[in-house]
Parts: structure tokens; C-alpha cells; sequence
């Protein structure tokens, strides 16, 4: 299966929305910071030089992510949602090498990712990747309530 990358579109954006929104909801519960990032994707990500991608299959897109800026020199990959009829099929993958990609296209030293243990196929494809898990200090386990795991990739 072939994933297309997308760049992101406004008309695209209730898709990042609703993929992102859904996995959320299913595990946990939206929090306020979520919300607006999802809500305002150019005011919260691209104004701010991030960056927001789609992966698409067969013309469908099934797949979200974005980058933030971190702080200097390091990136996150965030707000990686996948349809469930395309769970398993390579689309999370895709859109994680290509946010890697552009990171190092940035400059990027380091590549972050917070995330929950209880997602247990999320954390896997995390660690294949070469994401080594590192330790988080008080403030970044406030960053979302759900966040108890912390990985950095070394880009360099």
C-alpha cells in the first residue's frame, strides 16, 4: 500500500480535527490545549513554523500529523491520528519518517514525542524507529494530562 504525504490545506483542516479528536476521545479526554490546536491548526502550529501533514490511501485521506516547535534545535511530532479502517497498514509510519525528514530539513537536532503509555501500538512503532525513551521533568508531564512517556531521536 502507498502512502501519498499532503501537505496541509485548509480544506483539510476538519480532517485534521476529526482524526486526531477521535483517537483522543477513545483513549482520554480532550484537553483545553488540544482543542485549540485542533481547532486553530495555522494559528497554533503554522503560524508558529510548524508544520501539519496528511497521509492519504486510494485518494482517502486517513492519516494527520504535525510538527511543533519544541525549542531550539528540537522538534515535536504531535497530533498523530490514523482512521481505524487504516490502523496497522503503514500510515502512522509514513507520516513519522516524513516528519523525521523534515525536521532534519529544519536543522533539527532533536526529534521529541510525548505520548501515554496506554498506547501501547503507538509506543511500539515509536521504538522501532530508533525513539529512545527520556526522562520528564515536572514541567513537561504538565504539557498534557495524559502524557506519562517522553522519547527524543537524535537527529544527528
Amino acid at each position: 500500500m502507498t502512502v501519498r504525504i499532503l501537505p496541509y490545506s485548509a480544506t483539510l483542516a476538519p480532517i485534521f480535527d476529526r482524526l486526531n479528536r477521535d483517537w483522543i476521545e477513545e483513549h482520554f479526554t480532550v484537553e483545553p490545549f488540544d482543542d485549540l490546536v485542533l481547532k486553530q491548526p495555522e494559528t497554533m502550529i503554522l503560524a508558529n513554523g510548524g508544520e501539519v501533514w496528511f497521509g492519504a490511501v486510494d485518494d482517502k485521506v486517513v492519516g494527520a500529523c504535525a510538527l511543533l516547535i519544541f525549542a531550539p534545535g528540537i522538534l515535536e511530532f504531535t497530533k498523530l491520528g490514523v482512521a481505524p479502517e487504516a490502523r496497522g497498514k503503514g500510515v502512522a509510519r509514513a507520516l513519522l519518517r516524513h516528519c523525521r525528514d523534515r525536521a532534519v530539513e529544519k536543522g533539527a537536532h532533536t526529534l521529541k514525542i510525548f505520548t501515554s503509555l496506554k498506547l501501547a501500538p503507538a509506543n511500539a512503532l515509536y521504538r522501532s524507529e530508533g525513539f529512545i525513551e527520556v526522562p520528564m521533568s515536572i514541567d513537561q508531564k504538565t504539557r498534557y494530562m495524559r502524557a506519562d512517556i517522553m522519547y527524543d531521536l537524535p537527529l544527528e
